[in-house]
Parts: C-alpha cells; sequence; structure tokens
C-alpha cells in the first residue's frame, strides 16, 4: 500500500485525505495543530512545528510520496529533510509561490502577463518607491497575505506615511514588499492545471469567482468569458504550470480587466497569483466535474493516469463558502441547523469542515448548487446560505 503524507491538516486536507483513501492509500497528516480537521482523517497524525526537522524527517519516511495543502508551510526546516524528491509540487515551486517578490520576478521573466509591479526588501525603500510608482498602487506583504490580509489601498504618498507608522512596518520588513498597479477588474477567474511527473497534463474548466472583503464567496463554472479570452487563461495557467516544472497542481488566480496604464482600455488577462494545491474555487469540481480537483491529485501522487476533465451536465454550477459568520448567526459554535434546506433538489453537496473554534471571516464550509444557468446557480446558492444565516427562522443548535 502507498503511503501519502499531507503537510497542512486544514480543510483541503481533509477533502484530500479520502480521494488518497479511495485510491487505496494509507494518508499521514502533519500540522502543528493537534485539533486540525484533516488529522481525523489520516491513518496517522504528526505534530510538530515547521521548524522540527525531526518530526518532518518521520513523516517523509514513513511516506512514499508527500504533499502540501496549503502554501505557507515553512521552507527552512523542509529544506534540511531527507527525501526531498518525494514532495510535490517541489520544494522549489512552493518558495517561488510563497513570495510575491519571487512570483512577481518568475512572471517577468518568463513574460507571462501581469500587473505593473515595483518590489522592496525593506519599509524604509517605500516612500520613495512608491512616489516614483504613482498613486493609485496596492502594497502586498512579500509573505504571509491571504484572503486579503497584508494588503493596503494606497491613493497619496499621506497614505503611505500613516501605513508607516503602523505595525503593517514590522510585516513590511519581516518579508519584504510588492507595489502594484490597480486593475479595474472585469471578471476574476481561476485555472487549475494538473500535472503528471511525465509531463501529461489537463485544464480544468475556467472557475469565475466573486470575492467580498477580499474572501473568496462564490465560485461558478463555467464561467462567463468570451471564447478568447478563456483560451489564453488557460494557455497562460499551462506556461506557468510548465515553467515552474510542477508535478501536482498549479491554481493560477487571473484578473480580466483594464491596466490603469498602457492601454487602458483594452479587456487583457493578468496574472495575480499562484496556489501550488488544490484551490478554494476548486471545491465545485467535486460535483460539478467527472472527477474533483481532489481526486486530480491523488491520481498524480499515485501514478495513476489523468483523463481530461469536464462538466457532468449543461447548466451551471455554484459554490458559496460558508464563513464563522453563519455560525454566528445561529448561536452556534459546533454544527449547523440545516432545516431551512429540506427537499431542496438544486443543493448537491454541503460540506462542514469541522473546526473547532468559529470566528468572523473564517471558512468554516460551503455548499454546491446546480442551476439552469449562471444567475439561477448564484441565485439559489446565494438564497440557501441567507437561510442559514436567519436566526428568526432557525433554532440554535
Amino acid at each position: 500500500m502507498t503511503t501519502v503524507g499531507i503537510l497542512g491538516g486544514g480543510q483541503l486536507g481533509a477533502m484530500l485525505a479520502p480521494a488518497l483513501q479511495d485510491l487505496g492509500a494509507d494518508v499521514h497528516v502533519y500540522d502543528p495543530d493537534p485539533n486540525a480537521p484533516a488529522l481525523r482523517r489520516a491513518a496517522r497524525a504528526h505534530n510538530g512545528s515547521w521548524r522540527d526537522v525531526a518530526r518532518l524527517q518521520e513523516l517523509f519516511d514513513a511516506c512514499d510520496a508527500v504533499t502540501y495543502e496549503f502554501e505557507n508551510v515553512e521552507t527552512e526546516g523542509l529544506a534540511r529533510v531527507a527525501g526531498l524528491e518525494k514532495l510535490s509540487p517541489s520544494l522549489d515551486v512552493l518558495r517561488t509561490t510563497q513570495n510575491r517578490i519571487l512570483e512577481k520576478e518568475f512572471l517577468r521573466a518568463r513574460g507571462l502577463p501581469h500587473a505593473a509591479f515595483v518590489e522592496g526588501r525593506t519599509a524604509g525603500e517605500l516612500a520613495a518607491a512608491a512616489r516614483d510608482f504613482g498613486f493609485p498602487a496596492i502594497l502586498k506583504t512579500a509573505r504571509g497575505g491571504y484572503d486579503g490580509k497584508g494588503q493596503w489601498k494606497l491613493s497619496s504618498a499621506a497614505d503611505v506615511e500613516s501605513l508607516l507608522e503602523t505595525p503593517a512596518r514590522g510585516a513590511l520588513d519581516a518579508s519584504g514588499w510588492v507595489l502594484e498597479e490597480p486593475i479595474d477588474i472585469v471578471l476574476e477567474v481561476s485555472a487549475i492545471v494538473a500535472r503528471e511527473r511525465n509531463g501529461d497534463e489537463v485544464v480544468f474548466p475556467l472557475f469565475e469567482n466573486e470575492h467580498r472583503d477580499h474572501i473568496l464567496d462564490v465560485t461558478l463554472v463555467p464561467a462567463r468569458l468570451p471564447d478568447d479570452l478563456e483560451a489564453e487563461a488557460k494557455s497562460v495557467a499551462l506556461a506557468a504550470a510548465r515553467a515552474l516544472g510542477v508535478t501536482g497542481l498549479l491554481t493560477t488566480e487571473l484578473f480580466v480587466g483594464r491596466s490603469s496604464r498602457g492601454r487602458p482600455g483594452e479587456v487583457r488577462v493578468f496574472t495575480n497569483e499562484f496556489a501550488p494545491r488544490p484551490h478554494n474555487s476548486g471545491h465545485v469540481t467535486r460535483k460539478a466535474c467527472n472527477y474533483s480537483q481532489f481526486e486530480a491529485l491523488a491520481r498524480i501522487l499515485l501514478g495513476i493516469p489523468l483523463v481530461p476533465p469536464r462538466l457532468v451536465s449543461a447548466g451551471a454550477f455554484c459554490m458559496a463558502n460558508l464563513l464563522g459568520e453563519v455560525w454566528e448567526a445561529q448561536g452556534s459554535t459546533e454544527g449547523l441547523d440545516l432545516s431551512a434546506w429540506e427537499g431542496n433538489p438544486d443543493l448537491l453537496e454541503v460540506v462542514l469542515y469541522g473546526k473547532k473554534g468559529v470566528a468572523t471571516k473564517r471558512k468554516m464550509g460551503h455548499l454546491t448548487v446546480r442551476g439552469a444557468d449562471a444567475e439561477a446557480a448564484l441565485t439559489t446558492a446565494r438564497a440557501l446560505r441567507a437561510d442559514l444565516a436567519s436566526p428568526g427562522l432557525l433554532r440554535s443548535v
């Protein structure tokens, strides 16, 4: 029996584990948090910090293949582990995609479309760089940003001065930073490429994403995108996966919109960032496609050939995130009362991640629906979620 290790015990690992087990694998999970959801899906749980080389080595020694479910795994400890050839995607891919400076430099070197940017290593460089780059601009820390964290919109030199007087200065000094031009976004999309060790590759249907407060709110598939832009987005995603030498999954997040510089009237594709792992938007594949992003990664890790992914039916599918606010509205700290959904024929799936501790804006679960068209799917998904967040209609769990 093949044993696969997963670095990270969050919801992505919790959904990857059964996909591996369905194909006959044993699963080990490593996470510093002993309550991480994926640990309950593992044949063996490994607890330790990301810098505990001895504990990391135990995982690698016990496993035939290793992957990760989020890209903020610290690489210093991993770099000292024997058997790194088992890691997919590779340590080099992880290092590049977890650092916005390296990611942007990769895009520039490979000629892949991206927003104009400048980078810096210390907070002291920011004021002069911003003045030369021009306003408005989007400032992002090079490391650690997720769901809008570590990002600020700067409209003037005064904004820079104010920001540098806050604790953000320390974060900018700790990781470095990237300053980007704002894009007038028409649509946000993501493309998931699954790539085998021999270079065989497939790309899932494009996902259309809407964010609220920088957190993914809903994902729609198929994306409402003209054929030429769809082809370009897939081409960029495939080119990036090949250039990085990915074995496993690479999610490319893209903006479709207009530049604030250069040719502002032209709608183009811009690469935002990469995620070398299963992606929140890809949860919709569990019901929308003939096989999911999780099975795709499981196949790659176990040496099982991929087949072209496709939608299972006409119409549209929509995934909606369930954040901590839904639990808070019901007055619950554990499960949810789902009675409002009884008998709804359009609801395909609800997944509750089993996280310990409810918090505002924390991803706690998701639901997936099917509709006759995009608007029907979006309307249904939002209505079902709204039903859960109506405490007057539901009893507290």
